[in-house]
């Protein structure tokens, strides 16, 4: 019995404790990207931050049927220099999809987001950054 309480007491102390969530650090292969801002979920195109800022991802959800088309801006409106390649297409059955940079890109003007959903679908997004 002695050597039963001591198994237990081992497998115990071996389980992993939970840890709190920090949904605001991204993981990297060169470890984690502590990122201080994250926009409100927005469903249309818009502004996500103005002025000076380092973009460093962006987590869309979509309505899990239609696909989204998505460019990014350093601007405050959908012209000027793209941060990612042209038109990028998420499937609409992805449901979540992130893309995520590291080093971020540097924005001298602002971080805008034109989103465009196929079939009349919705999709919400959220952008990380820093200021």
């Amino acid at each position: 019995m002695k050597y039963f309480k001591i198994w237990i007491v081992l497998v115990l102390a071996l389980i992993p404790a939970p840890v709190a969530a920090d949904w605001m650090s991204l993981s990297t292969g060169a470890g984690q990207v502590q990122v201080t801002q994250i926009s409100d979920p927005a469903a249309s195109s818009a502004a996500a931050a103005t002025g000076q800022a380092a973009f460093y991802g962006i987590i869309i959800k979509t309505d899990g049927t239609n696909n989204v088309t998505l460019n990014i801006y350093d601007n405050i409106a959908a012209s000027g220099k793209k941060l990612v390649p042209t038109d990028i297409v998420v499937l609409g059955t992805a449901r979540i999809w992130a893309l995520s940079y590291s080093p971020a890109i540097k924005c001298l003007t602002g971080i805008y987001v034109s989103v465009s959903v196929a079939g009349g679908g919705t999709c919400t997004y959220q952008v990380l950054y820093d200021k």
